[in-house]
C-alpha cells in the first residue's frame, strides 16, 4: 500500500481538473490511499463524492511565491506544496505529486530533504518512450549546465532508477556527435571516467537523432539541452499530427481514410502518447517527488500518479543512493 501526497494548486489547470483525476486513480486503486493538499472553499463541489481511501488537507495556494522560489528557503510556509513537503519529510507519506513550476520542487527539496554528498543539487529524470521500451533521460531541467562530476551523479542516478531486473544498464552521453572529440571538456571527462564503471555498459556518445531508438537505457546530458530535447520532440508530434489532421480534412475519402489510420496507428499512437509518460522523479535526496507537466490534464496527471507508485514500490530513492554512495567512494 503507497500514501501517495498530491498537491491540488500547481500546474495551469488547478483543482477541477485534477481532483477527478485523483478520484479516478484511488476509485480504480483501492489499496492505495490519497492525501489531497488543497483549499477546501475550491473542493467543496467535489467532497462529497470522494472515495473512501482519500482525505483532504485544508491548504491555500503558493500564490506569488511560485515565481519567487528563492524566497521558500527564508519562510515557514503552509501552502499546499509546503504542507504536502512537511507530510513527506515526516514519513507521513510514501510519495509526493505535484504540478508545481520546477524551481519551486527544487528549493523545497533541499528544505526539507538531505541532498547526498555526490550530488550538488536534484536532478529532474523522466521515462521516455523508445522503439524497444523506455529510456530514463536525466538532466531534463533542473541544471542548465553541468560539470564531469554532475555528469557522473546524473548517470549514478541513472542507474538507480533503471532498477535491479539483471540486465547491466547500457549508459550514453548525449553530445553534438559521436566522435571522443567532440564535445565541451566536462563531457568528455565525463566519458574517460565512465568508461571505468563495471557496473553499466558504456556505449560513448549518442546523438539527438538516436534518443528514441532504444539503443540506450540510460542517457545523461546537463538540463538545458534535456529540456530542449523533450520539448523539440514534443513540438514535432505535434506538427505531425496537425499535418495528418489537415490532410485528411480533405476529400471525399476523408471517412475511410480515417477510419484506416486510426486503425493502422492505433497501437504506435498510445505509446507515443504523451499523456502516458507524464511524471518526472526529482531524484537525489531522500524524498520521492513526481513532477507532473504544469498543463497535464486528467489522464496525464493519473500518469504521474501511477509513476509516483511504481518508484514508491521500487524503492527507487534508496536504489539511488546505493549508486551515489559506490560514486563517492570511488
Amino acid at each position: 500500500m503507497a500514501r501517495i501526497a498530491i498537491d491540488l494548486h500547481g500546474g495551469d489547470f488547478g483543482p477541477s481538473i485534477l481532483i477527478p483525476a485523483c478520484f479516478r486513480y484511488f476509485r480504480a486503486h483501492p489499496q492505495h490511499h490519497g492525501v489531497l493538499f488543497g483549499d477546501l472553499k475550491e473542493c467543496k463541489p467535489f467532497i462529497q463524492l470522494c472515495p473512501t481511501n482519500v482525505e483532504w488537507i485544508d491548504a491555500h495556494s503558493l500564490g506569488y511565491l511560485a515565481h519567487k522560489p528563492a524566497q521558500l528557503m527564508r519562510r515557514e510556509g503552509f501552502s499546499s506544496i509546503e504542507s504536502a513537503f512537511k507530510m513527506l519529510c515526516h514519513r507521513e507519506v510514501d510519495a509526493l505529486v505535484s504540478a508545481e513550476h520546477t524551481g519551486v520542487l527544487l528549493v523545497l527539496v533541499g528544505k526539507y530533504g538531505r541532498l547526498h554528498a555526490a550530488i550538488n543539487r536534484p536532478v529532474l529524470a523522466s521515462w521516455l518512450p523508445t522503439l524497444t521500451g523506455t529510456t530514463v533521460m536525466l538532466d531534463l531541467g533542473a541544471s542548465f549546465s553541468a560539470s564531469r562530476e554532475q555528469l557522473l551523479a546524473y548517470s549514478a542516478v541513472g542507474v538507480g532508477l533503471h532498477g535491479q531486473g539483471g540486465a547491466v544498464p547500457r549508459l550514453s552521453l548525449l553530445n553534438v556527435g559521436t566522435e571522443f572529440f567532440k564535445g565541451p571538456v566536462a563531457l568528455r571527462q565525463a566519458d574517460q571516467a565512465l568508461k571505468g564503471w563495471s557496473n553499466i555498459e558504456y556505449r560513448g556518445f549518442i546523438e539527438a537523432s538516436a534518443v528514441f531508438t532504444g539503443q540506450s537505457d540510460i542517457i545523461v546530458c546537463d538540463g538545458f539541452t534535456g529540456n530542449s530535447i523533450i520539448k523539440a520532440s514534443a513540438g514535432a508530434l505535434d506538427l505531425t499530427f496537425a499535418l495528418l489532421k489537415q490532410r485528411l480534412g480533405r476529400g471525399l475519402l476523408k471517412p475511410v481514410l480515417a477510419w484506416w489510420l486510426k486503425r493502422q496507428l492505433e497501437a504506435v499512437l498510445t505509446k507515443l502518447d504523451p499523456r502516458l509518460s507524464n511524471g518526472a522523479m526529482v531524484a537525489g535526496s531522500e524524498l520521492l517527488v513526481l513532477k507532473s507537466h504544469g498543463n497535464a490534464k486528467a489522464r496525464a496527471f493519473v500518469s504521474a500518479i501511477e509513476r509516483a507508485v511504481s518508484a514508491q514500490e521500487l524503492n527507487v530513492t534508496r536504489q539511488i543512493r546505493i549508486e551515489l554512495d559506490k560514486l563517492a567512494e570511488d
